[in-house]
């Protein structure tokens, strides 16, 4: 009898996860998944049920990552609300490569590439993409009240959606940091009036 394969369960996540992340969840063949994880069928299969339910676990894995982001910046009460934003904006949507922003986000990706095709892969993503908006809305009632910080807080959501895509068009760093910046200045002023 052979012996059951060893291997680095989170290296071979974070191989999973970057296939799915380049190709979407219907182009990415199991042939796709067991060349990147560099594991054999049996092993797949063994440990991770089936393609579907290895993508819900790396858009757990992923939606973990973010929120360890989170917690350093949108989820934090160390500083203003505003600076927290403009840190988390900065770390996710203009300090990574050119190579890493044209992929986008793997939940926003997965949102939109379900959202008509697969309610339960679109809730997840949905649901663990929300937090980034939630973020939002704590770091806001640092400067309006409970209603006006939900209201922004969906706005900036909704700017945050757009701003992923046109990662995804490959906008210059210079152009996305001016249109984070003005978007800013405008809840600045809506604060301050």
């Amino acid at each position: 009898m052979a012996r059951p394969q060893a291997f680095n369960h989170q290296q071979v996540m974070a191989k999973a996860i970057e296939c799915f992340w380049l190709k979407g969840y219907s182009e990415t063949s199991l042939a796709d998944l067991l060349s990147a994880m560099n594991i054999s069928r049996s092993t797949f299969y063994n440990n991770f049920g089936d393609k579907r339910q290895l993508f819900k676990q790396c858009l757990q894995d992923y939606g973990q990552q973010t929120q360890q982001i989170l917690s350093m910046t949108l989820l934090s009460n160390s500083d203003s609300g505003f600076q927290m934003i403009h840190r988390f904006l900065n770390l996710v949507l203009l300090a990574p490569s050119d190579d890493l922003s044209s992929r986008g986000c793997l939940l926003v990706n997965t949102v939109a590439e379900t959202a008509r095709v697969d309610n339960e892969l679109n809730e997840l993503s949905v649901e663990l993409i929300n937090v980034v908006k939630d973020g939002f809305v704590h770091q806001l009632k640092y400067h309006f009240g409970e209603a006006e910080s939900i209201r922004h807080g969906n706005w900036l959501f909704s700017q945050f959606l757009g701003w992923r895509l046109q990662t995804q068009m490959r906008i210059e760093k210079e152009n996305l940091k001016q249109q984070i910046d003005w978007t800013l200045l405008q809840l600045s002023s809506i604060h301050n009036n």
